[in-house]
């Protein structure tokens, strides 16, 4: 390491405070795994920092003293994909829970400025006082990280907002793996951050500084070239009225028609297709319930909500619904299955907020996840592929994103954690069926664990170079959790 881990605790202190730094070897151990199959070292130290300059220090001096920094951005003890272990001995934890301010807050420009450790359960209820709300994936963790959760590009429920692969991160603050503070997209100035809110600007143009836009490199890199300690996340404004719709076919090509139109005449907020369990997993508490439940539905449910605002709120409703029922029609789509046993209050209330532990848990204890991006006509050949080889238990979450131009698609295994042989035939499952689907063409976008190495070996060896390149200018040293991506 280049000193002893006595002098580093002490030098760590110095620079967040002693109670701010951790040696424990129980809380150490925590952070060599998580929910993932990915096998990790365990970290020497722990430390909290509180403030950006903290942030700065810690970097340098790692540059400096030869260790490694794992950037965690909450203390969320469901990490799940393996990036936040360390890869490699001689490193530490740089848990980012206590930089948990929730900077500003901007209705007119449906803007909010938050720190790594602000978490959903602390900003839906404050957006919510204001009017506002937050552009949210699938029903996520409550102490899962917003501003990480908008870095890993984790794909949100509404995707007529959703314009470009980045939303709804806007600019960032970021420190590079060199110790040195930058500034992405208007924030960059002119101008110092106080200067610009009192000229009325709120940090919502992530493009630049001039042709450079950086934030497109952070984005995704699991905290490999910088660590960002404030970002400005897209809002939009509340509904007044909310009216569900569900509708359950055993086809899921009509519904992915359906849902095709929908999107593109931008007709609806929150629109996604679950298969019926996943479905149930949502809803239901206890494995006897989600089964029941599961088993009641069609296999495929095509779940929207349109909304309405203000005095117009039910007219634009009512013309809304007109046009859908035309869609409906053209598609010869009229016999389509309505819901049944689940209330409209039950899917807003997992579409809009933060559940305690991740939903996939519920089944059967625990769950690996393998998800890519798409596009719309090859959505049926991948969900065949998976199936021809998962045949139990397999959930299936189908989210359209950046305005319908690509899918999310994900499939969800779940499996008894206390079980060694289901688990064994599960990982070879698990590694099997992602490497069929990266042959079959499947775009890994978030190249977690495992899926890394397949994922680069796919790629034409200039990109590779041109990646490293990147990793050495940003992080020279190798400081910022080396071994995650196709970085040493």
């Amino acid at each position: 390491m280049g000193m002893t881990k006595d002098i580093l605790y002490n030098k760590l202190a110095k620079i967040s405070g002693s109670k701010n730094v951790s040696n424990d070897t129980k809380e150490l151990e925590e952070y060599s795994e998580d929910m993932s199959f990915i096998s990790g070292k365990r970290p020497n130290l722990i430390v909290w920092p509180s403030k950006a300059h903290h942030v700065e220090a810690i970097l340098k001096l790692a540059n400096n003293s030869n260790f490694s920094v794992i950037p965690v951005s909450s203390s969320s003890r469901y990490r799940h994909h393996g990036d936040t272990i360390p890869k490699k001995n001689n490193s530490i934890i740089l848990n980012l829970s206590k930089m948990n301010k929730v900077l500003s807050i901007s209705r007119k420009n449906r803007v909010v400025m938050v720190e790594p450790g602000v978490t959903f359960e602390d900003l839906i209820p404050k957006l919510k006082k204001k009017g506002v709300r937050l552009l949210i994936p699938l029903h996520p963790t409550s102490n899962k990280s917003v501003l990480s959760s908008a870095l890993e590009r984790e794909p949100i429920t509404i995707p007529r907002y959703h314009w470009d692969s980045s939303d709804p991160l806007l600019c960032t603050e970021v420190i590079f793996g060199t110790g040195d503070l930058f500034r992405t997209g208007t924030a960059a100035g002119p101008g110092t951050l106080k200067q610009q809110k009192r000229s009325g600007q709120n940090q919502i143009n992530p493009m630049g500084p001039t042709q450079f836009s950086p934030f497109r490199v952070i984005q995704g890199a699991q905290g490999s070239l910088g660590v960002v300690t404030w970002a400005t996340i897209k809002l939009e404004l509340l509904p007044s009225i909310q009216k569900v719709f569900h509708l359950q076919s055993q086809n899921i090509q009509e519904l992915l028609d359906f849902q095709f139109e929908l999107l593109k005449n931008r007709l609806c907020d929150e629109l996604l297709i679950l298969n019926n369990l996943n479905l149930a997993c949502l809803i239901k508490n206890t494995e006897q319930d989600i089964y029941e439940l599961s088993n009641s539905l069609k296999k495929w449910n095509l779940i929207f909500i349109i909304t309405g605002r203000g005095m117009l709120a039910n007219e634009k409703i009512s013309y809304l619904e007109g046009d859908i029922n035309e869609i409906k029609n053209k598609l010869n789509l009229s016999n389509l299955m309505s819901k049944n046993n689940i209330e409209d209050q039950e899917i807003i209330r997992v579409l809009s907020e933060p559940t305690l532990k991740p939903w996939k848990m519920k089944l059967k204890g625990s769950y690996q996840e393998i998800f890519f991006l798409t596009s719309f006509e090859r959505i049926s050949e991948f969900i065949s592929l998976v199936e021809t080889k998962i045949s139990k238990n397999l959930g299936i979450y189908i989210q359209p994103i950046n305005q319908g131009t690509s899918y999310h698609c994900e499939f969800d295994l779940f499996y008894d954690p206390q079980d060694d042989m289901g688990i064994k035939r599960l990982k070879e499952l698990f590694i099997d069926t992602s490497k069929d689907l990266i042959g079959l063409g499947a775009f890994f976008n978030r190249p977690y664990g495992d899926w890394a190495e397949d994922v680069y070996k796919s790629l034409d060896d200039s990109i590779i170079m041109a990646l490293k390149k990147v990793k050495k200018i940003f992080d020279p040293n190798n400081v910022l959790n080396p071994g995650v991506l196709c970085f040493d």
